[in-house]
């Protein structure tokens, strides 16, 4: 756990308790709000969500949007979420089919959210990634969800716990194919009489 003065932890948890801490999507849907249901159903969860972009940017909560305003300011808290290990590179992959050489171009990025949890109750993080046209991802964990070209993860973290993600995507790009000969993969041919 890294130690946090005070005072920030305290203007943090109150930015973050305003801004983007709410019961989990599955919790509000799952419960219905009657008094007799309140005394039946089993004690609140502590789970919380805190809902942030691909760039750790903290999003507002989708429950409180109000849809006739201007879209919110977003903001980051590093001490919430930063990113590590952001990584782009391109490798050559080689398949030998027949008396062929498939060749692709392959590019990979990748980016690792380190998440800690500020707040004094269990939370689920809701990660929401873009994933451009012609890109696949590539993480483990698999995503939770897609919605549309966004990967949705939602990794947990109890009251300090801080949680690494990674996040990787892969582009697959097809260069022209050539012919091996006499290649040790090829092979034989039949010998004709």
């Amino acid at each position: 756990m890294i130690a946090v003065s005070k005072l920030p932890a305290l203007l943090l948890l109150g930015a973050v308790t305003s801004l983007s801490v709410t019961p989990s999507r599955a919790q509000s849907s799952q419960q219905p709000d009657t008094p007799s249901a309140h005394a039946a159903r089993a004690p609140y969860s502590p789970f919380r969500t805190i809902y942030l972009d691909d760039s750790c940017r903290l999003l507002p909560d989708p429950a409180h949007q109000d849809t006739g305003k201007k879209k919110p300011r977003l903001h980051s808290d590093p001490v919430i979420c930063h990113l590590e290990g952001i990584a782009n590179s391109e490798h050559m992959e080689e398949t030998i089919v027949g008396n062929e050489a498939h060749r692709n171009l392959v590019s990979v990025s990748e980016q690792t959210y380190t998440l800690q949890n500020v707040t004094t109750d269990p939370v689920v993080f809701e990660i929401e990634h873009f994933v451009p046209l012609g890109w696949t991802l590539d993480s483990d964990p698999k995503p939770d969800q897609m919605s549309g070209s966004t990967a949705i993860f939602h990794p947990h973290a109890q009251p300090g716990e801080i949680v690494h993600l990674h996040v990787g995507l892969r582009h697959t790009k097809p260069l022209k194919n050539r012919i091996v000969k006499n290649s040790p993969l090829t092979p034989p041919q039949p010998q004709g009489n």
